[in-house]
């Protein structure tokens, strides 16, 4: 019997298993408008679901981990205004979320993430360097170390 099957149910499958998932990109009628998070020396957020809602407005589900999540932010990330305003969408105070546990992180440059809090503890990610986090988060951080580049993330969560 192995080490990780208890009370009936096999831990090692069920953790590795979520129902959401999100990747910062957003495609409008076949045109790729925006694949990753764009980033400067000014620190930028993005919101964990964000772009699985807005590419499917009917994947939000309260009963899978979705939630109504208040960002906090003053303005829309720099990186998303654009594509907003051409698509006639303002930025809400609240928006669609649910909680990632497993991400994933390649960005073409080297940068700092920050994890649920704009000042909490920088996690550096090299440059065309894969690095996972298992890390319950709503919201992350994400600012350059020295040159400007494009974080991509995959999310479970």
């Amino acid at each position: 019997m192995s080490a990780n099957f208890r009370g009936g149910i096999d831990y090692s499958l069920l953790k590795r298993h979520y129902v959401n998932n999100d990747y910062p990109s957003l495609r409008v009628s076949g045109a790729t408008l925006m694949n990753g998070i764009a980033f400067t020396a000014t620190q930028t957020y993005y919101t964990v679901g964000l772009m699985a809602y807005l590419n499917n407005t009917d994947v939000v589900d309260i009963l899978n981990g979705w939630t109504s999540f208040t960002h906090g932010q003053p303005a829309v990330p720099a990186y998303l205004a654009a594509i907003l305003a051409a698509l006639g969408v303002g930025w809400p105070k609240v928006v669609p979320a649910f909680e990632g546990k497993d991400l994933l992180f390649f960005a073409t440059e080297n940068c700092w993430i920050r994890f649920n809090d704009a000042s909490a503890v920088p996690h550096y990610v090299p440059a065309n360097t894969y690095m996972r986090f298992h890390q319950k988060c709503i919201i992350f951080f994400v600012q350059r170390d020295t040159v400007s580049g494009t974080l991509r993330a995959w999310i479970e969560g």
